[in-house]
């Protein structure tokens, strides 16, 4: 007869998280609806719903596992365990990185596309 020793399932628990963080994330963007002109104020409050949802952390320095951030943060401040959230925060602010360079080049985008729009100013000769 086997025993099952552990049933957890890492991919299916990753799954799930993801579904649910992706749809936290959907819902933090709704939440700034009030601010109807796009910019980067908006974009910057936007970005950080997912990076509070979607950085990942190692939960042992060196280990393969990982873990949502935020709940290892938490934990780690209730614990105590001060190296924990140190790596944690480490990795929140590699996130926030990848997302204000995200905001930054959206925001170039943007005034290039504002660019190419308006019409230039083409003095046209009378003959």
């Amino acid at each position: 007869m086997e025993t099952m020793d552990n049933f957890f399932d890492p991919v299916l628990a990753w799954s799930v998280y993801l579904i649910s963080a992706l749809i936290g994330c959907w819902c933090w963007r709704a939440m700034f609806f009030w601010l109807k002109k796009p910019g980067f104020v908006r974009d910057f409050l936007v970005m950080l719903g997912p990076v509070l949802l979607l950085t990942p952390t190692p939960l042992e320095p060196g280990r393969s596992e990982m873990a949502p951030a935020f709940l290892a943060a938490g934990l780690a401040a209730l614990g105590g365990e001060t190296e924990l959230l140190t790596n944690t925060l480490m990795w929140w602010l590699a996130g926030l990185l990848i997302g204000v360079l995200y905001v930054l080049v959206r925001m170039i985008v943007r005034m290039q596309m504002r660019k190419s729009a308006e019409p230039e100013d083409v003095d046209y000769a009378a003959e």
